[in-house]
């Protein structure tokens, strides 16, 4: 086996797809891992398995994965599905697992592609059965054409929530109601920025489309929305919200709920790269140059990882990621890289127009994050809302030293399901704001995995250095 390679790619979706291309077809030695069965991340998961007719009912934007999917299967770039990355190193060394067992592989660069995950956003009953993500039942509609049965009901915020209406609409299942946070008059922010976004209409007729598709179905559609919450004994029974002072109630069956999507960081804060705090969309996101080199020099950082921009941007900055390391390996010369990065940079500003409207829409305030004291925010510990109040009126005023305290983000997540909250409780009990009270810092395994698959991990010498594996660590 190869133990060391030009650049090892983490992450298959759009990001990781372009850049493991790119770098194949420019003849570097390419490992690209990927936890999922097959390329295509969550954006065009299940692309290259999916249905023709189950593609057409995804749109337009999921059957432009193909051929994505296909340019990187020519490509020439080695690919490993079901790998699950548990470990990066800043010299460039990454353990990962596959098949019941551990291995250890160097390169030079490493290009993290990692996207983005849904807002954890704990609501009074967010843990009964029947509550789930919007985007995890769009995932299983891609993966196996699954639609939930039963009374529906879509609670939250962003062009997901609208997507995911939209397709339940098509399909015919019965949506109950879609609750949308959303404030009726956008703020001053969105207005400065719709000029600019104007200039894509063809972006902005996608979102139309979808509310006329909601509304032309029949689907009750309230936006202003307040005070969600899941109501049930052993599962979800209704959904109740406020909406203009008028207490709105439904019956339901499942309630899916989307309140965005914020980077995947977990590598980064694992490996120790620089981060820096995006105060419109309140999360945390790597610090990086034009090419996505981060504050390591080792270590890329493309796609939604790295700040959610979407699919098709992610595509151009995995690209832009993979020329760098292209020229840094000395494959191409810097001349090279730039008149090949020249276009796509067209087509990243073209696609950016937009994006400061639709962040500014969609953008997370501060009153919507209303946590009743017995709402549980952390799953794995089942703490609670109520007990983060009694170590921040003890003087803990930090996520860390909250989970010192509570093994909150010590559970099988890692922090990935209670991270966010936890600064935002902090942050609303101790009037600042939310990057104040930090980050969870992260150690490895980045993934939950049976110890027999450490010990069964491949030692040998490392091909770049020539040191023992077990040294290295010393």
């Amino acid at each position: 086996m190869i133990r060391h390679y030009d650049t090892i790619v983490i992450g298959a979706g759009p990001a990781g797809l372009a850049a493991g291309a790119t770098l194949g077809e420019l003849g570097t030695s390419v490992l690209v891992l990927d936890e999922q069965a097959g390329p295509g991340g969550q954006i065009y998961r299940n692309i290259e398995e999916c249905p023709a007719r189950r593609q057409v009912v995804l749109g337009d934007d999921y059957i432009e994965g193909n051929r994505l999917a296909a340019r990187f299967r020519k490509s020439g770039a080695v690919y490993e599905n079901n790998a699950t990355v548990w470990q990066v190193e800043q010299d460039g060394e990454v353990c990962y697992s596959k098949g019941n067992q551990s291995f250890k592989v160097t390169a030079s660069f490493i290009i993290c592609a990692t996207g983005a995950m849904e807002r954890p956003m704990p609501i009074p009953g967010w843990t009964l059965p029947g509550v789930m993500g919007a985007g995890a039942a769009h995932n299983l509609a891609k993966e196996a054409g699954l639609m939930p049965s039963g009374k529906v009901v879509l609670a939250g915020t962003g062009p997901l929530l609208l997507l995911e209406a939209e397709l339940l609409a098509k399909k015919g299942v019965e949506v109950s109601a879609v609750l949308d946070i959303t404030p009726t008059v956008p703020g001053a922010n969105a207005i400065v920025n719709a000029p600019k976004a104007l200039r894509r209409a063809d972006f902005l007729f996608k979102g139309a489309k979808m509310l006329h598709t909601i509304k032309k179905k029949g689907i009750p559609f309230y936006r202003g929305v307040t005070q969600i919450a899941a109501r049930g004994k052993t599962r979800v029974e209704s959904v109740t919200a406020l909406h203009k002072d008028t207490t709105l109630s439904f019956e339901v069956d499942t309630l899916l709920l989307h309140f965005g999507v914020i980077p995947n960081t977990h590598v980064y804060n694992q490996v120790g790269c620089a981060m820096e705090w995006n105060q419109t969309q309140r999360y945390w996101y790597p610090a990086t140059d034009a090419w996505g080199r981060t504050s390591l020099g080792r270590i890329f950082a493309a796609g939604d990882g790295a700040g959610v921009t979407g699919g098709l941007a992610a595509r151009y900055k995995g690209a832009l990621a993979a020329l760098e390391v292209a020229r840094a390996v000395g494959m191409i010369p810097a001349y090279e890289r730039d008149a090949l990065a020249q276009p796509i940079l067209k087509d990243l500003s073209l696609d950016h127009w937009p994006r400061p409207f639709v962040d500014a829409i969609f953008a997370p305030r501060p009153q919507m994050f209303t946590f009743d004291p017995d709402t549980v925010i952390c799953r794995c510990e089942n703490l609670r809302v109520k007990d983060i109040e009694e170590m921040v009126n003890e003087g803990v005023n930090e996520v860390n030293e909250i989970k010192a305290l509570s093994r909150a983000g010590m559970g099988p997540c890692q922090g990935r399901m209670c991270g966010a909250a936890l600064a935002e409780v902090v942050a609303a009990l101790t009037q600042t704001q939310p990057q104040e009270a930090g980050c969870l810092s992260v150690r490895p395994p980045l993934k939950p995995l049976p110890f027999e698959q450490v010990a069964a991990m491949e030692l040998g010498s490392n091909a770049a250095t020539g040191k023992n594996w077990l040294l290295d660590k010393k």
